[in-house]
């Protein structure tokens, strides 16, 4: 049941983390940045020029 639970949550919260990226993309492209993106998402400002880099390059 807990493993149900949990694959319903991680499954429900994909969009969540993608509209995250992709807002973050966005106000990075627009010259925001990244350490002030980094502040207002609460991720790692080297993770998140991470992240952004990786979906630069699959594009």
């Amino acid at each position: 049941m807990a493993r149900t639970l949990l694959q319903h949550l991680t499954h429900s919260a994909d969009p969540i983390d993608q509209a995250l990226m992709d807002t973050a993309t966005a106000a990075v492209a627009a010259e925001v940045t990244v350490e002030d993106v980094a502040a207002c998402s609460r991720l790692p400002a080297q993770e998140l020029a991470e992240i952004i880099t990786a979906g630069q390059d699959e594009d």
